[in-house]
C-alpha cells in the first residue's frame, strides 16, 4: 500500500507539473481562465466540500451520536440549493477575482480587506483539519507518526499547490471525486449486505440526547452558512465559462451532498449498531483496517486519501489568493505561491494539537458564518438593485466575526452557539439598516 501512495503521489504531481505554466498570470493561476465546464466545475465543487476531514468527521459523528450526524454534511446540500437559487449567476457575473475582491466591487476596498483578513485566518484552521485528516490515512497506510504524517502531507500539497494552481486542481479533482464517489458506494453496500444490521437498530431519528433542536439549528445556520458564502466555492463559481453553468453546478452539488450525507452517514450508524470498537482510531479507519476486505479497504483508504488532497489544495490556493490579493492588495504570482507554503505552515502547526475534526472545523467556522455570511449575502441578493453602505457592511461584519470567533472558545456549548446566532443576528440587523434607498449608480450602469 505504501508503494501505491508513492506511485499515486508521483501521478499528482506530474498532473500539476503539466499544468504549470511559466508566464501564467495571477488570475490565470488562481481562477483557471475562467473557462472551465460544467462537468469539471461541479466535480470540483464535490470534491472541495465532500473532503477526507468531513468524511471521517460525519462517521464519527454518527458513531457517537446517530444519524443526527448526517446534517453535518445535509447542511451543505441546503446551502449549495439556496447558492444556485440566488446567488450563482449574479456572482459570475460580477468578474471578481476572490470573495473579499467580490465584497470591495459590492462595497469599498476597506470592506473586501477586512473579509480579506477573516478568509485567511479562516481557511488557515480549515487546512489544519485537513491535515489532521490527512495524517490519520498516512499513519494508516505508513505506520508513520502523527507529526511525522502531518509534516508529510503538507511539504506534498505545497509542492502541488504551487505548481499546478487551479487548473491542476480542477482536473485533480474530477478524478479524486470518482474516486472517492465509487469506494464510497461499493463500501457501504458491501457493508450492510455481507455484515447486515437491523434496521430498528440504526436509530434513525432527526433527535437523539446528544443532538437537540438547538443543535440542529446551529447547522443548519452556521455550518450551512460556511457553504452558502464560501471562498472555494466562489472560486469554482468565477472559474466557471459562464453565468448559467455556475448555476447548474450549485443545483447539481447540491444534489450530489444529499446523497453522500446519507451514504456517509450509513458507515456510523452501522458501526454503532453493529457494536464494533474501533479501539483508539477513529471509526471510519478502523473499519477499514478490521472490517472491510483488503482489496476494499484499499481502494477506501485511497478514496478518503483522494478526498482530502483535493479539499486540502483548494484551501491552500484560497488562501493564498486571498492573502495576495485583498490582505496585502497585490497580484504577484510567485508571492501567491510563497503564501500557499505560509499558510501550510501555520496550519500544520494548528493540526499537531488537534485531535477533533469536526470540532477543529465548526471553531474555524464559526467567527466566519457569523460576520461575512449575513453581511455578503443580503450585499449580493441586493446587487443591481440597491447596496448596503459600506461603513455599515463593515461594521456587520466585524461584530458579527467578534462575537462567533469569542463564542467558538467558550466552555459551554449552549454558549458558544449563544453567541454564534447572536453574532448573525447583529450583522444581518446592521447590514439592513445600512441598506441605501436609492439604488448606487455603479451598479445600475
Amino acid at each position: 500500500m505504501s508503494l501505491f501512495l508513492i506511485v499515486y503521489t508521483l501521478a499528482l504531481l506530474l498532473l500539476a507539473f503539466l499544468s504549470f505554466r511559466k508566464k501564467d498570470s495571477f488570475q490565470k493561476y488562481i481562477l483557471a481562465d475562467r473557462n472551465q465546464p460544467k462537468f469539471l466545475i461541479i466535480a470540483s465543487m464535490l470534491a472541495s466540500t465532500i473532503g477526507g476531514g468531513l468524511t471521517i468527521g460525519t462517521v464519527n459523528k454518527a458513531f457517537l451520536i446517530g444519524f443526527p450526524a448526517f446534517w453535518f454534511v445535509a447542511s451543505g446540500s441546503i446551502a449549495h440549493l439556496t447558492q444556485g437559487l440566488f446567488l450563482s449567476e449574479k456572482v459570475r457575473k460580477t468578474e471578481a477575482l476572490t470573495l473579499p475582491d467580490l465584497a470591495a466591487k459590492l462595497s469599498s476596498p476597506q470592506v473586501g480587506r477586512l473579509a480579506g483578513i477573516i478568509i485567511v485566518l479562516t481557511w488557515t484552521g480549515i487546512a489544519g483539519a485537513q491535515f489532521l485528516a490527512l495524517s490519520k490515512v498516512i499513519t494508516t497506510i505508513t505506520g508513520l507518526g502523527h507529526a511525522e504524517a502531518i509534516i508529510a502531507a503538507a511539504a506534498f500539497l505545497v509542492i502541488y499547490t504551487i505548481m499546478g494552481g487551479q487548473r491542476s486542481i480542477l482536473k485533480s479533482d474530477f478524478l479524486q471525486f470518482g474516486l472517492l464517489a465509487i469506494s464510497l458506494i461499493i463500501a457501504v453496500v458491501w457493508l450492510f449486505t455481507a455484515r447486515p444490521v437491523s434496521f430498528p437498530s440504526l436509530g434513525i431519528s432527526l433527535f437523539s440526547p446528544k443532538f437537540t433542536p438547538s443543535d440542529l439549528l446551529y447547522y443548519l445556520v452556521v455550518v450551512a452558512g460556511s457553504y452558502l458564502i464560501c471562498p472555494m466555492m466562489f472560486g469554482r463559481i468565477l472559474s466557471s465559462d459562464s453565468a448559467k453553468s455556475a448555476r447548474t453546478a450549485s443545483f447539481v452539488s447540491a444534489a450530489g451532498m444529499l446523497l453522500f450525507a446519507f451514504v456517509i452517514t450509513a458507515f456510523g450508524l452501522w458501526a454503532r449498531a453493529s457494536g464494533f470498537n474501533p479501539g483508539s482510531s477513529d471509526p471510519l479507519n478502523a473499519m477499514i483496517s478490521g472490517v472491510f476486505p483488503p482489496i476494499l479497504g484499499f481502494l477506501m483508504t485511497f478514496g478518503i486519501l483522494a478526498a482530502i488532497l483535493s479539499t486540502a489544495d483548494t484551501v491552500l490556493l484560497t488562501a493564498a489568493s486571498v492573502l495576495e490579493h485583498d490582505v496585502i492588495q497585490g497580484d504577484s504570482l510567485y508571492r501567491t505561491q510563497t503564501w500557499v507554503g505560509v499558510v501550510a505552515f501555520f496550519a500544520a502547526f494548528v493540526a499537531l494539537f488537534q485531535t477533533d475534526i469536526v470540532d477543529l472545523l465548526l471553531k474555524t467556522y464559526q467567527g466566519y458564518t457569523s460576520g461575512i455570511v449575513p453581511a455578503l449575502f443580503i450585499a449580493i441578493a441586493l446587487y443591481g438593485r440597491r447596496r448596503v453602505r459600506p461603513i455599515f457592511l463593515f461594521a456587520a461584519i466585524l461584530s458579527g466575526y467578534l462575537l462567533g470567533f469569542t463564542g467558538s472558545f467558550l466552555p459551554s456549548p449552549a454558549l458558544q452557539k449563544g453567541f454564534a446566532f447572536a453574532g448573525i443576528l447583529v450583522s444581518t440587523l446592521i447590514s439592513l439598516l445600512g441598506i441605501e434607498r436609492k439604488p448606487s449608480p455603479s451598479q445600475t450602469n
